[in-house]
């Protein structure tokens, strides 16, 4: 799940790469952790989430697997660093702090979601892993900025960035779902969405709409703190 945009700036840490130190040796060696996300991201956009492993990103790095385990502990941390990477644009362009906060909040939630699908494996593993790396938390903290200069309750502000983390997270997992079962065959897909669902609802069943319902849950925020 998205890493709790409501507690972003805590002192609750999850067991994550980004708050263990980097291991650094007296010289440089040739293998990075630069290197190492960029041959994840790269087998992971060539074979998917299932093929992560720690043994292929060595092999796609020419090293020995042993060779991973200096820079990372785990496969998770692999997972973590690559989703992390792909969202460095979004973070590195957020709206500036003079924008209403509307038009802020939509930028940015917009952003995130275009990063997260670009990739389709990138959705699955945002939904199940905390999202706690320099990027994501940028992202996470202008949206909350954005709703703390709308003002009221902090209970209320809590709700809303639930409510868009939940957008988030939900319309990215449909998009890249659907996205992979068109690839698999358009027939067969087109086949099963219509005995699944009548044709009235397969609009809504065929489209995220992740802007209209993004505005939809803004507006919402608006009545209910105007209320």
């Amino acid at each position: 799940m998205l890493s709790d945009m409501d507690e972003t700036g805590s002192d609750r840490h999850v067991d994550s790469v980004f708050h263990r130190p980097q291991r650094r040796r007296r010289s440089q060696p040739a293998l990075s952790r630069e290197r190492i996300v960029t041959a994840t991201i790269a087998l992971l956009d060539r074979e998917g989430a299932s093929a992560l492993t720690m043994r292929k990103v060595a092999a796609e790095l020419g090293v020995h697997a042993t060779s991973l385990y200096w820079h990372v502990d785990r496969r998770e941390d692999l997972v973590d660093l690559a989703v992390d990477e792909i969202l460095a644009e979004a973070a590195s362009r957020l709206p500036s702090a003079d924008l209403p906060w509307d038009v802020a909040l939509k930028e940015t939630a917009h952003r995130f979601y275009s990063a997260l699908t670009a990739h389709t494996w990138a959705a699955e593993f945002a939904g199940s892993r905390p999202l706690v790396g320099p990027n994501a938390v940028a992202l996470s903290r202008r949206i909350i900025e954005a709703l703390a200069a709308l003002g009221g309750e902090e209970e209320k502000r809590a709700v809303a960035i639930r409510a868009v983390s939940n957008q988030l997270l939900g319309a990215a997992t449909s998009a890249v779902a659907m996205r992979v079962a068109r690839s698999g065959g358009a027939g067969e897909h087109e086949e099963a969405v219509a005995s699944a669902v009548s044709e009235a609802d397969a609009l809504a069943v065929e489209n995220t709409y992740f802007d209209q319902v993004l505005d939809l849950i803004v507006l919402g925020i608006k009545a209910r703190h105007d209320a």
